[in-house]
């Protein structure tokens, strides 16, 4: 008796092996940018703990050299830093959240279909995303409404994104009507129906736009140099410009001891750290919303 056998089938695990191959390529890509990222971070967190000598001759890379704390008692002790940091933790506070309600006052409109001259709108939002007037103009308009050396000035003309309010209005309109419809059934307006059944339902993508908000306030610095001369409302940022670009800064207080002084390099070095770990605290506590808010309001059109 003759039997058949049956051709072995190897489609099948040639896909696997080709598709297990790209994934080892893709890991391997990202691993190297990823530590593109993360190598000069840690360089000068070494840089910020490592004592005079080593500094001055070079040894320090990756991991300290002779530990020392004396840049970050330098910069902790610094009563024009402390007064920085907690003017942009209560400015970034302030504008997130006035931020946060204006895109969503515009956002939710906006992803409702019965919306008169709805297209017309959001074209008209879109034109700041692609055209500006340039610092000059920005400047003499804040300079027109009286805001020179006002907190106001860091605040009021960036109160909104437009990439931020197209993001909350896709995810938005994710969000099934008819759960709308039953609300008003209910008895409920627009404001108790945004209130009670969308806010809720977007969790995910209000922490990631409150996200990007915060970050960008945090590490913005150019408004303050424009229209802020009154060092009280320096920033965190404006103040870590003043010290990374300027080695005699006086106002951060040198740790004196001769030979044992801290350099500029290392107080700057631990000004950077000190003004990138307030954000490093809060980011840990959104991650889990980012990713799914990004794609979700991202995606519907």
């Amino acid at each position: 008796m003759v039997t058949a056998h049956r051709p072995i089938k190897a489609g099948k695990g040639v896909k696997s092996r080709r598709y297990m191959g790209s994934e080892i390529l893709f890991i391997a890509i990202l691993t190297i940018f990823v530590l593109l990222c993360i190598t000069p971070v840690i360089h000068v967190i070494a840089l910020s703990l490592s004592d005079r000598q080593s500094v001055l001759s070079g040894q320090v890379s990756l991991w300290p050299r002779g530990w020392d704390i004396n840049a970050y008692r330098s910069v902790f002790s610094d009563a024009s830093m402390q007064r920085s940091m907690i003017f942009s933790i209560i400015l970034t506070i302030v504008y997130t959240l006035l931020a946060m309600v204006c895109s969503i006052l515009i956002a939710y409109p906006l992803s409702r279909s019965y919306l008169p001259g709805k297209k017309f709108l959001m074209v008209l939002i879109l034109i700041p995303m692609y055209f500006t007037g340039g610092t000059i103009p920005n400047y003499l308009w804040i300079k027109d409404l009286r805001l020179i050396d006002s907190p106001w000035a860091l605040v009021l003309p960036i109160l909104t994104s437009t990439y931020n309010i197209i993001i909350m209005r896709n995810f938005f309109s994710s969000i099934s009507p008819s759960l709308e419809e039953s609300a008003k059934l209910d008895g409920c307006n627009d404001f108790q129906v945004l209130w009670r059944i969308i806010l809720p339902l977007s969790t995910a993508s209000l922490a990631t736009v409150a996200l990007f908000y915060a970050v960008a306030r945090w590490n913005s610095y150019a408004d303050v140099r424009y229209y802020i001369n009154n060092q009280a409302y320096f920033t965190l940022q404006m103040k870590l410009y003043q010290v990374v670009f300027n080695s005699t800064d006086t106002s951060v207080a040198a740790v004196e001891g001769g030979a044992n002084a801290v350099l500029p390099d290392t107080i700057r070095s631990a000004a950077i750290v000190f003004s990138t770990v307030p954000i490093l605290i809060v980011y840990p506590f959104l991650q889990k919303y980012f990713v799914q808010g990004v794609m979700i309001g991202a995606v519907k059109e």
